[in-house]
């Protein structure tokens, strides 16, 4: 039995993580999140023999300060409870695409969380694996946090406006299942590589992302609409079905 520890396990990520970690009878589950305190954290480190580190601040209007204490704070906890349990695990850090750019103290704090894991693996010598993620999108993201794919879908079944100032900007999107694939994946990599990315990516612009949510609401209740020859339309489907179910079962 593997004990997988998973902070921020009641995140985006982390809930869409659990629940396919759940259908492995191989695996056990070990969640943490903002409600603990850092003694069940020493516990919960004591028991796990992989670490899955999702937890940190994400939302853009958080002060300097919560970024550092929720990307790097913690991150620097996480090891030093490793170092004085003397007990040394691999570590899967979910950074940012941000970590490269340096713009603002969310990208800053990725980054110092980065170097951390960075030391940490050369140090104790373990694998460790830095996903910089681009923009996610997918089943259970919360709108108006941090994820304007999410909070046009909530718009776009409110009837609300959806605002796009540019329409020709270029993103960059992975879909949430994929990246739960690749974690789970790298729970029996063994490889000297440190730094990875999302396998499946797809490159779009805001106003291809608004056109297929216009379409998706003229046709969420039509059973012949089908998407063809487009996997990132699909997985963009999916989600605004979810939150359409979601949204009107309430």
């Amino acid at each position: 039995m593997l004990n997988i520890l998973v902070t921020g396990s009641k995140g985006f990520i982390g809930k869409n993580l659990c629940n396919s970690l759940k259908n492995n009878e191989n695996i056990n589950i070990l969640e943490f999140d903002r409600n603990n305190t850092i003694e069940e954290l020493h516990k919960l480190i004591s028991k796990c023999d992989f670490i899955i580190h999702l937890a940190g601040e994400v939302k853009p209007s958080s002060s300097d300060e919560e970024f550092r204490k929720s990307n790097v704070t913690l991150t620097k906890l996480i090891l030093d409870i490793l170092e004085y349990q003397n007990k040394f695990v691999p570590v899967l850090l979910a950074s940012s695409i941000h970590a490269k750019l340096l713009k603002n103290e969310y990208g800053k704090t990725k980054r110092d969380s980065e170097i951390l894991i960075e030391e940490y693996s050369k140090e104790k010598k373990v694998n460790c694996f830095i996903y910089r993620l681009p923009h996610v999108f997918g089943e259970g993201c919360k709108e108006n946090y941090n994820s304007v794919v999410s909070t046009w879908i909530h718009n776009s079944i409110k009837n609300l406006d959806i605002n796009v100032f540019d329409r020709n900007i270029q993103m960059h999107y992975v879909y949430v299942q994929d990246v739960v694939k690749e974690f789970i994946s790298s729970l029996n990599i063994n490889s000297e590589q440190l730094y990875f990315e999302i396998e499946i990516e797809y490159e779009t612009t805001l106003g291809e992302v608004v056109d297929f949510i216009n379409e998706f609401k003229l046709n969420i209740l039509n059973k012949n609409y089908k998407i063809e020859n487009n996997e990132f339309k699909e997985k963009l489907f999916k989600t605004y079905q979810d939150y359409y179910w979601k949204l009107n079962a309430k």
